[in-house]
């Protein structure tokens, strides 16, 4: 066997992520969570930040906070914490302005 013969093609991206802006990822956040559950439905939405990636692994944003709105805050949380799970794997946060950094 060869040291070159690898399962991964040498063509594919370090990070495969979808680059999204802040507001439209706040805006999916919001929506998915609203449908998570009918108790969920008065959910306001989140403010996402931009942060520092410690390896490609990670994605460069995270929650910096939540609006609750009248919605049940134990089972928002739960959906926020699954929905936020899912697309911090798919999505990485453009640059939406001159001067922020790539990340």
């Amino acid at each position: 066997m060869s040291l070159f013969s690898m399962d991964q093609p040498l063509d594919r991206p370090i990070d495969d992520r979808k680059p999204i802006s802040r507001e439209e990822i706040q805006a999916a956040i919001t929506g998915a969570v609203k449908k998570a559950d009918p108790d969920c439905e008065p959910f306001v939405g989140v403010i996402v930040e931009r942060t520092k990636r410690s390896s490609l692994q990670d994605a460069n944003w995270a929650i910096r906070g939540i609006k609750f709105g009248r919605a049940d805050r134990n089972k928002a949380c739960d959906a926020v914490n699954r929905v936020v799970e899912r697309m911090r794997c798919d999505f990485n946060l453009c640059s939406s302005r001159l001067g922020e950094d790539g990340g």
